[in-house]
């Protein structure tokens, strides 16, 4: 009989693709995977019943290993539960993975006995082996661990080449678990549908692992750093169109399909073509897709469109080409984005773009390109805004480093939607969502005098507007856009998406005036 395994995500979202992927990758090799997933868990305010639960839970599995999955957002809440397992399950080795331990694996050694460094299937699965027969672990490739006060690296697997050879995983996975409050249950759809993000409407894909670009700020920096490529490799079209057609025949409450890759349109016209082909024939519901605005072109747009691109991410980062091309070596221009811009616009797709926000790097006067920028861009659109955080292993966190714009470990108490309540940073979401001739006005005051009355009271009535109908009015217009102006279909799927929408929309009001620390 094969032996357990425990899977823990201390994500805030139940669709954590990458856990799901070594989940049923252990299951394929007839290992008792169990997924455990703690959305709600937090160190300072979760009850005393709760931690209970979680120990004696892992006790009650016994497994193998335990794997706990985090991004740096989770770093606390991973350390907590880690402590919390190994007082009850001291024997028992708990390796954590995902991108934060890829690259910074000596933060975690303090909490864990393994980094798992990288993809990291053939890993668990060497691992998991290797516990079974009573062997050393040690020398599994891609684990981090500490030897006598050393740190170990071993060497790393190749990227996987072909990713059709991975198990396909479900939109709600089997052998799953929850913390719903102070009691873990099985993961079923009523509590699927309750904790997940757009109330589990949304399927969330990857059809494709890997970014054509390496910008200075991006995990993708830094992995490409370690695996020395930029490699972007692709599942067949219809394994991917296999994959959607069995989440929607058991789930039929699922509206959207999300496509979470780095950049879905760096395939090629043939690709997209194939791609569209099949799922207009064989899935046809509306999807979501990530791009970089040289790969925007009108014939993939109007293809995908046809076909039932409905949303469509895409990057601005900052108006200023000089921040774009020599401080994020991201090789896209102001022009690339409105171009791209134009077309989404031209055909009616829906678009959310990114603004990076709170950059050291950036002059007063580059920021305000980024305004310039935003009021030329077509409308309705969704902006994103993000404070720029500088996580270690890529360029632009060495830079900051070296230059004493940080001095480390800011990153793991920073929240990147809380941006500096900033006369600049607030002129800059007013340019997403109020008129070019407004914006530009308050922007002609704010170069006159930053500090006068006339300029701060104008601002202050630009924001109220703002607040009370511009942003609320175009978030409903863009969904609108996303249903094809049916006013139906868009107050049918409003109410799953209006919860991460006003989540969003409320960070605006987190930051207080004055506060401009770097740990923000």
């Amino acid at each position: 009989m094969s032996k357990p395994v425990l899977l823990i995500s201390s994500q805030r979202d139940l669709d954590v693709i990458g856990l799901k992927c070594l989940h049923y990758h252990l299951l394929a090799h007839s290992y008792q995977s169990t997924l455990l997933f703690l959305p709600g868990y937090d160190c300072g305010s979760t009850s005393s019943r709760a931690s209970a639960q979680i120990i004696d839970f892992a006790a009650d599995l016994s497994p193998l290993f335990i794997g706990v999955s985090l991004m740096s957002v989770e770093y606390r809440r991973a350390a907590c539960v880690t402590r919390l397992l190994k007082k009850r399950l001291p024997s028992v080795p708990v390796v954590w993975g995902g991108i934060h331990p890829t690259v910074a694996p000596q933060t975690c050694l303090d909490y864990a006995d393994y980094v798992c460094i990288g993809e990291g299937e053939d890993a668990v699965l060497k691992l998991a082996n290797a516990l079974s027969a009573g062997e050393d672990q040690r020398h599994v490739n891609n684990l981090c661990f500490r030897e006598e006060g050393q740190l170990v690296h071993n060497p790393l697997n190749p990227l996987i080449e072909d990713l059709d050879d991975l198990a396909p995983y479900e939109h709600i996975p089997t052998r799953s678990f929850v913390l719903d409050r102070d009691t873990i249950a099985r993961l079923e759809v009523k509590t699927f549908r309750k904790l997940a993000r757009y109330s589990g409407t949304t399927y969330s894909v990857i059809s494709s692992r890997g970014c054509p670009f390496s910008c200075t700020y991006c995990c993708n920096n830094a992995l490409s750093s370690i695996y020395g490529s930029r490699q972007v490799r692709f599942r067949k079209a219809q394994t991917v169109v296999d994959e959607i057609g069995r989440a929607v025949a058991d789930h039929p409450f699922i509206e959207y399909v999300n496509f979470q890759d780095d950049c879905f349109l760096a395939r090629d016209n043939e690709q997209i073509e194939m791609f569209c082909d099949l799922y207009e024939k064989e899935i046809g519901k509306p999807f979501v897709v990530r791009s970089i605005p040289m790969f925007v072109t009108r014939e993939k747009v109007a293809r995908l469109r046809a076909a039932g691109l409905a949303w469509i991410s895409l990057g601005l980062q900052s108006g200023s080409d000089r921040t774009c091309l020599h401080v994020y070596r991201r090789p896209s221009t102001k022009e690339d984005f409105l171009r791209a811009a134009r077309l989404i616009n031209e055909f009616e797709v829906a678009a959310f773009y990114d603004v990076i926000l709170d950059n050291p790097f950036e002059t007063d006067e580059e920021r305000l390109e980024t305004v310039c920028t935003l009021t030329e861009t077509p409308k309705p659109h969704y902006t994103q805004f993000f404070s720029l955080t500088l996580y270690p292993g890529t360029e632009l966190h060495e830079r900051a480093l070296s230059e004493g714009a940080i001095t480390g470990g800011e990153y793991l108490m920073k929240d990147y939607f809380k941006y500096k309540n900033t006369p600049v940073n607030n002129l800059t979401r007013l340019a997403a969502f109020l008129s070019p001739w407004w914006v530009r006005r308050l922007v002609r005051l704010y170069r006159s005098n930053p500090h006068s009355l006339t300029f701060k009271m104008n601002m202050l009535m630009a924001r109220l507007f703002a607040i009370v109908f511009s942003e609320p009015v175009t978030y409903l217009k863009v969904v609108r856009l996303s249903q094809n102006g049916s006013l139906r279909r868009t107050l049918r799927v409003l109410p799953h998406l209006l919860h991460e929408g006003l989540t969003r929309f409320w960070h605006q009001f987190a930051s207080s005036p004055g506060r401009h620390d770097a740990t923000r």
